[in-house]
């Protein structure tokens, strides 16, 4: 079993990214995560990034600008050159029209309640080996 080398978590809510980070700890203390509170903290850790996070966790809802806006910016400056990073958006409620937009992005690989984080958190920092 193989997990991936670095996680970006983008929620506003601390204790979400706490738990995060605990879970992921917990699966393999070696993978580099990184936290921001807000989609503008999250781009501003990955343009000073020199390789995309495997993994990237985000929020929908967020003040100012939320998980499909993060999701379209990323599609457009990132998805070309870093083909292989997996998004999977995070919700407290799963609105099925959230679900739906989501998904209709590539990058996304799924929608995930926040309650369900301790049984979709390890299969998803698995990384693929061919």
């Amino acid at each position: 079993m193989e997990f991936v080398k670095s996680v970006l978590l983008i929620d506003d809510n601390p204790s979400c990214n706490f738990i995060m980070n605990e879970f992921i700890k917990l699966a393999d203390p070696n993978i580099q995560v990184y936290e921001a509170d807000s989609v503008e903290d999250a781009l501003g850790i990955l343009a000073k990034l020199d390789s995309c996070p495997d993994v990237i966790y985000v929020d929908v809802n967020m003040p100012v600008m939320n998980g499909f806006d993060f999701i379209e910016y990323f599609e457009k400056e990132y998805t070309l050159k870093n083909p292989n990073c997996k998004i999977f958006m995070l919700s407290s409620s799963l609105r099925v029209e959230d679900k739906e937009r989501a998904l209709s992005h590539s990058c996304v690989k799924d929608f995930v309640s926040k309650n369900d984080i301790d049984s979709f958190l390890q299969h998803t920092l698995m990384r693929e080996v061919a």
